[in-house]
C-alpha cells in the first residue's frame, strides 16, 4: 500500500513507517486518524478479568499502548533534517500522541486495576479474618476465668468454615481447631485454678469459724471459772464473819457471865457497835468483790478489742505490702518478664536489695 502501508511491531500495536510517517507528522488530521484507529483496535478487545489468561491479555494490551506511543513519539525525534524544519507541529503532534495514548493506556487497563484493587481488599479482609482466629486466645489475660475464656471460646467454635474463606479455608479450618484445643485448655486450668480457690477459702472459713468458737469457748470457761473463785472465795468470807461473829458473841456472853449486870448493857452496847461495824464491813467486802468482777470482766473485754484491732492492723499491713509488692511488678513486669518482676519485687521488699529500700 505505498507510503500508507503498515507493519506490525511484534509489540506496539500497528503504525506507519517511512514517508508515511513524515507525512503524518506533518499532517495533524492524520496523527488524530491514526490515534483514533489505534483506540478503536486497542478498545475492540473485551476485557475478561475472570481468568488470569483474560487479566494478562489487558495487562498486555496495555503496555503494547505505551510501546506504541514510545515508538512514534522516538519517530517524532528522528525525523530527517527537512522535518525539522516543520519542528513546531511535529512536536505539537508528539504531545497528542502521548496525551491521547496515555489516556488509552489508562482507559484499557482500568477494568484490571479495579479488578486487582477489590482483589486485594477481598485477601486482606481474608487474612484478617485468619489472623483473628489465630490469635483469639492471645487477647484474653494471663488470670482470665473460666466464663471469660468460654465466651472467647463459644465466638470461635461458632465460626463457620465455609466456601467464604475461599483460598484460605484450610488455613482457618486450621487455627480454628488450635484456637479451640487451647482455649478447651485455658479454661479446664482456669476451671482447676477456681475450684482450688474456692475449696481454700472454704477452709479458710471454716478454720476462722472454729477458732472463734474455740476462742469463745475457752473466754467463757475462763470467765465461769473466775465466778465460781469468787462465790467461793465469798462463801469462805463469810463462814469466816459468820465464825468470828459467833466466837465473839460466846466471848461476851462468857465474858458477861463474869461481870456484874450493871456491865451487861455496855457490852450489849458494844455488841450492837461490832455486829453494825462488821455489816458495814460485809457491805465493804462485797462492794470490793463485786468491783474486782467488774475490773475482770473489763479487763477480759479490753484484751478482746485490742486482739481485733491487732488482727485488723496485721490484715491491712498485709494488704499494703501485697498491693506495693503488686505496684512493683507492674512497674518491672514489661521491663523483664512477669517473673522476674516477682522474684525482684520480693528482694525488695525484702529488704534483700543493697541500698534499695520500699517506703511502706
Amino acid at each position: 500500500m505505498n507510503d500508507q502501508t503498515e507493519i506490525e511491531t511484534g509489540t506496539a500495536l500497528a503504525i506507519p513507517e517511512g514517508r508515511s510517517l513524515v507525512a503524518m507528522f506533518s499532517k495533524p488530521s492524520q496523527v488524530d486518524d491514526l490515534i483514533a484507529r489505534l483506540e478503536a483496535e486497542a478498545l475492540s478487545h473485551a476485557p475478561d478479568l475472570t481468568t488470569v489468561k483474560g487479566r494478562k491479555a489487558i495487562a498486555s494490551l496495555a503496555y503494547k499502548v505505551a510501546q506504541s506511543k514510545t515508538a512514534l513519539d522516538k519517530a517524532g525525534k528522528s525525523l530527517t533534517e527537512d522535518a525539522q524544519k516543520q519542528i513546531d507541529t511535529v512536536n505539537a503532534e508528539r504531545r497528542k500522541i502521548r496525551e491521547r495514548l496515555d489516556v488509552l493506556k489508562e482507559k484499557v487497563r482500568k477494568p484490571l486495576d479495579e479488578w486487582e484493587a477489590t482483589e486485594e481488599a477481598r485477601v486482606r479482609r481474608l487474612k484478617d479474618r485468619v489472623e483473628r482466629l489465630r490469635t483469639a486466645h492471645t487477647t484474653l489475660p494471663d488470670n482470665a476465668t473460666s466464663d471469660q475464656i468460654s465466651g472467647i471460646l463459644a465466638r470461635v467454635e461458632a465460626t463457620g468454615i465455609d466456601d467464604t474463606w475461599a483460598e484460605f479455608i484450610a488455613e482457618a479450618a486450621k487455627y480454628k481447631d488450635h484456637a479451640i484445643a487451647t482455649l478447651r485448655d485455658m479454661r479446664q486450668r482456669a476451671e482447676t485454678r477456681e475450684a482450688e480457690q474456692a475449696e481454700l477459702a472454704r477452709l479458710r472459713a471454716e478454720a476462722e469459724v472454729r477458732e472463734r468458737a474455740d476462742r469463745e469457748r475457752r473466754e467463757a470457761e475462763e470467765a465461769e471459772r473466775r465466778h465460781v473463785e469468787a462465790e467461793k472465795a465469798e462463801a469462805e468470807r463469810q463462814t469466816r464473819i459468820e465464825r468470828e461473829k459467833q466466837e465473839a458473841a460466846e466471848r461476851a456472853a462468857s465474858e458477861a457471865e463474869d461481870r456484874a449486870k450493871a456491865e451487861a448493857e455496855r457490852h450489849a452496847r458494844e455488841a450492837a457497835e461490832r455486829e453494825a461495824e462488821l455489816q458495814r464491813q460485809i457491805a465493804a467486802e462485797k462492794a470490793r468483790a463485786e468491783a474486782a468482777v467488774q475490773a475482770e470482766r473489763d479487763r477480759i473485754e479490753a484484751e478482746k478489742r485490742a486482739e481485733e484491732q491487732a488482727r485488723q492492723k496485721r490484715e491491712a499491713d498485709a494488704a499494703h505490702r501485697a498491693n506495693i509488692k503488686h505496684q512493683i511488678m507492674a512497674a518491672l513486669e514489661p521491663m523483664v518478664g512477669k517473673q522476674a518482676a516477682k522474684n525482684v519485687a520480693s528482694a525488695l521488699m525484702d529488704g534483700k536489695i543493697p541500698h534499695s529500700k520500699v517506703t511502706l
